[in-house]
């Protein structure tokens, strides 16, 4: 069985995704509220406030991944599974998950690999985007971040999950 403090860990950073989440669907909502009433009542324009949600909606996306795949909302195949499930072939089931979930973490893993490597190559490079916040050019690794803090809680979830599969009694 998976320790305490692993799974205190995982339900804590569970928690502070759900409400990350949370906080920059709220945040966003409000931005295009005020950009569209900038707009359109007072015919102005903050680019960066337009900007700056398009940032965020990056993290809005991927920071949620991990919490989806924890609990199971996510795609995933179930024929196959139903149908070992309905003919009683629960260790066949059982290395299908193990199996699907390997796939899944190495997946995980490749792309977190290769975002780390892109947002290093990012900063190196110092490249930038073409607008301006707070009178600065954004940098472009502030978007390929997301991925990596997404792809490594994607990651961490899956290899629960992996875990547990492989650990649980048979029903």
């Amino acid at each position: 069985m998976m320790g305490k403090s692993i799974r205190g860990f995982l339900d804590g950073a569970a928690k502070a995704a759900d409400w990350l989440s949370l906080f920059l669907l709220s945040l966003i909502t409000v931005q295009l509220i005020i950009v569209v009433i900038l707009r359109y009542v007072f015919l102005m324009n903050i680019r960066w406030f337009e900007q700056s949600s398009t940032l965020l909606f990056f993290y809005l996306v991927f920071l949620p991944a991990g919490l989806l795949s924890r609990t199971g909302q996510h795609l995933k195949m179930e024929v196959l599974s139903e149908s070992l499930q309905k003919h009683h072939r629960h260790r066949a089931l059982r290395i299908l998950q193990i199996g699907t979930k390997g796939v899944e973490a190495l997946f995980c893993a490749i792309v977190l690999y290769l975002a780390w490597k892109y947002t290093l190559f990012l900063i190196e490079v110092d490249a930038t985007y073409y607008y301006e916040f707070f009178g600065r050019r954004v940098p472009q690794w502030t978007t390929s971040a997301a991925f990596i803090l997404g792809f490594f809680f994607l990651l961490l979830h899956t290899l629960e999950a992996m875990l547990l599969s492989a650990t649980q009694k048979k029903s």
